[in-house]
């Protein structure tokens, strides 16, 4: 009986590294869970095009949008063949959902099988060209010291890099930041705007548009930004070291074959970095940041602990 298991284990390892050495044979999915036309749907988009000149074969972005991507992410980790034929955008929202106090998710980021990041979208913080009360970040956080202050952000708790930044300016500079719940960014860009909040938490992207719109201040980068070579990072300016970004990348969901996964990984790394699909990413205000393996995997832990610690959350 014992031959004849180890013979079937042996049978079934065979056809197993068969199967990832003809892989790919199909047309592979993308699974993108935000609406189509988007910027997280546009980049999955230029990176589809990019992946199938890398693997030859079609590479298909099926967007399904709902709560914050938790819908595709649901059904990409429990009701999808783990054959490699079926990878998801993934981004922070997916490694801090599980902290979240009002609708805590059971899974984590060791449920996704992480491949390689794409983009990674810093955040700034930026007041209205026509501000008094304050002129550059020192000035806002020392005023605030003594006024509160109102910003707008799409969730108010751990989830949101908004309210997160907020959070560390009140537990660090002791600043009083009162955080407006809203339903996204365009309405956390109006308010500001419009006047009805006194400054703006936003990444990168949002705010290179319309430059006329603001002043930034501060970036929450270990590094100036490209699109945004004036403006100072918090390290440089003394003033801390808080790293705060949006990152996207690809995973996989467990028990797809080790020789796939290393398939993919290679073939994502080099479409990541393709000219066209760098250049697609640029003109969206997005920095292209390859990250992949334990890399990719250190980058998401390191920001998830960062934020753990700022709300003063157990892991």
């Amino acid at each position: 009986m014992k031959k004849f298991l180890c013979a079937i284990l042996v049978v079934s390892c065979l056809v197993s590294g068969a199967f990832a050495a003809d892989w790919p044979t199909k047309p592979i999915t993308l699974i993108c869970g935000y609406g189509a036309g988007g910027s997280s749907d546009l980049g999955c988009r230029y990176l589809a095009a990019a992946l199938e000149k890398q693997l030859g074969v079609p590479v298909v972005v099926e967007n399904r949008p709902g709560s914050g991507s938790w819908v595709a992410w649901n059904r990409f980790l429990h009701n999808t063949p783990a054959d490699g034929y079926t990878f998801a955008l993934v981004n922070l929202s997916a490694i801090f959902g599980h902290y979240d106090e009002s609708n805590p998710r059971k899974e984590t980021i060791d449920d996704f099988v992480l491949l390689a990041n794409q983009a990674i979208d810093y955040q700034v913080i930026a007041i209205r060209p026509d501000e008094t009360r304050f002129t550059d970040y020192k000035s806002l956080l020392e005023y605030a010291k003594t006024h509160e202050l109102l910003v707008a952000a799409a969730s108010t708790g751990i989830t949101s890099g908004e309210a997160s930044v907020a959070k560390m300016m009140e537990k660090v500079h002791g600043a009083k930041v009162v955080v407006v719940p809203v339903s996204g960014a365009s309405e956390t860009n109006t308010m500001f705007i419009s006047g009805n909040v006194d400054f703006l938490i936003a990444n990168v992207g949002d705010v290179i548009l319309n430059p006329e719109n603001y002043k930034n201040v501060v970036v929450f980068a270990p590094k100036r930004v490209a699109q945004l070579p004036d403006v100072p990072t918090e390290v440089e300016l003394g003033l801390g070291n808080y790293l705060s970004f949006s990152a996207r990348g690809y995973a996989y969901m467990k028990g797809v074959a080790p020789e796939i996964v290393e398939k993919m990984t290679a073939a994502l790394s080099a479409a990541i970095v393709d000219p066209e699909c760098v250049e697609n990413m640029n003109k969206m205000g997005v920095n292209v940041e390859l990250y992949s393996g334990k890399e990719y995997s250190d980058l998401l832990h390191s920001q998830l602990k960062q934020r753990l610690d700022t709300w003063d959350v157990k892991e």
